[in-house]
């Protein structure tokens, strides 16, 4: 296991689907972009266009009461014929565009005193509309409305139609000689305002979003390659990264190797020749012996437990559960309280069970080297399956000094191991955390997947 260089599952297949989602990420972006912009520019349109059609209409209706109405109002309004038919053809040749809806004429009283429908004539609603009441006390008022104009409210019937019309109102004041103030009402119709906007649109929308398009066009081929970088530059970290830390497992099993080969077999040797040696010793030195044997058996079990620390045995055959076990044990023969739970956890890979062996020795040596922890918990289960595949988590965590995350990301700081480790999860297509304990002290939470599609990492598309 150590002794040989891994190949870990998913280490080309991870990288290659960042780089897939990073590239879909950023041209959806562009493409939520552009739609944004194409809505954007249909509602400023649409309201360019309202404020152009209140502008008009006002303009128009300014003009039509100082230059049709007023100077023919008077004679209506004193019975002559003439003076009446000529406003009231007036009035109807301004609406054969279809633009101009009705005119209205009201006194300062409130009264309607001209309209293009006779019928209306006399009419008094109450209370007088607000906006009549403005142009009487001399204001230009203009708004949209969705109502058949007022004198139609008052008594008349609406055009059939589908749906409720949409009007331009607007009211002016209108001053005639000899006559009390007056207010000239005209309404217009709101197609024309759709139509101002579509042709707004119609033109705007190409000079915003044709550029936008073309420089979304021109960076796809520019994230791609980028994309492309970020899968060889993932990929070659990863294999540096196996390289690390199959070089690590290589020199422990060195190590281990050379602990078991050389002293280890010299000192038993030795205790073995003590020992043939010990019943021939005079009686005034079998007590420094006896000493000398036990010192010796101490010197192989210290110098095993250290050959067990560097390559532990147990990955192989018990499992993680007895491995983590024999991690614990140091810490629990110094003193410090140690919570151990594992369940049940099927079946693992040998990557994956590398890899949470790893995380648990690098944590726990972290927890004796710095944290001063009067109590420790270590805990792995299996989580059920979700999404077709499962997850295998481990957790450790301790009552102690603490860790600030931020200082693993530190080149020279002393967690590089957590720090290597983490990046082995992450080719495994895990992810590990380190922060803050509730209560004092440091957490590091790792999962990885495991399950039906392979150990480590989902199957590659």
């Amino acid at each position: 296991m150590a002794g040989r260089r891994r190949a870990w599952p998913g280490v080309s297949g991870r990288p290659r689907r960042a780089g897939r989602r990073e590239v879909t990420v950023v041209i959806g972006l562009g493409a939520a972009v552009l739609v944004l912009i194409a809505l954007s520019a249909a509602v400023a349109s649409h309201s360019v266009a309202r404020e152009q059609a209140l502008d008009e209409a006002e303009r128009t209706t300014r003009r039509m009461a100082d230059l049709v109405v007023a100077p023919l109002l008077a004679g209506y309004v004193a019975h002559d014929r003439d003076d009446a038919d000529d406003l009231v053809e007036a009035v109807r040749v301004r609406k054969a565009d279809g633009y101009l809806d009705d005119v209205v004429v009201w006194s300062d009283d409130g009264t309607v005193v001209f309209s293009d429908r006779p019928e209306e004539v006399g009419r008094r609603p109450q209370p007088t509309p607000r906006n009549v009441a403005a142009a009487l006390a001399g204001r230009t008022t203009s708004m949209l409305e969705d109502d058949a104009p007022e004198p139609r409210r008052v008594g008349g019937t609406e055009d059939d139609q589908d749906g409720p019309p949409r009007y331009v109102d607007v009211v002016v004041p209108l001053r005639v000689a000899g006559l009390t103030p007056l207010a000239l009402e005209a309404y217009y119709d709101y197609d024309r305002v759709d139509r101002v906007a579509d042709d707004l649109l119609r033109q705007s929308l190409p000079l915003v979003v044709v550029p936008l398009l073309t420089l979304q066009l021109v960076q796809v081929p520019i994230v791609v390659s980028l994309a492309r970088r970020l899968v060889r530059h993932e990929a070659e970290r990863a294999r540096l990264l196996e390289r690390a830390l199959s070089a690590s497992d290589r020199e422990r099993a060195r190590l281990s190797a050379d602990l078991h080969d050389g002293p280890i077999q010299d000192l038993a040797g030795l205790g073995y020749a003590v020992g043939a040696i010990a019943p021939d010793v005079p009686e005034r030195h079998r007590a420094l012996m006896a000493q000398v044997q036990q010192t010796l058996r101490e010197a192989v079990e210290n110098l095993r437990g250290l050959m067990a620390d560097l390559y532990p045995p147990h990955l192989g055959g018990a499992g993680l559960d007895e491995a983590l076990a024999t991690l614990v044990a140091p810490l629990r023969e110094a003193g410090t309280d140690v919570t151990l739970h594992v369940g049940e956890l099927g079946p693992l890979g040998d990557d994956t069970t590398v890899a949470l062996y790893r995380v648990a020795r690098e944590a726990l040596a972290n927890v004796t080297k710095h944290a001063r922890a009067s109590h420790v918990e270590v805990s792995a289960e299996r989580v059920p399956p979700a999404h077709g595949r499962g997850l295998v988590r481990l957790e450790v965590g301790d009552d102690g000094a603490g860790i600030d995350p931020a200082r693993l990301h530190r080149r020279r700081d002393e967690h590089l191991g957590l720090r290597l480790v983490g990046d082995q999860v992450a080719a495994l297509g895990g992810r590990l955390s380190v922060a803050p304990r509730p209560g004092g002290g440091t957490r590091v939470h790792v999962e990885l997947p495991v399950g039906e599609v392979g150990e480590g990492v989902p199957k590659p598309p």
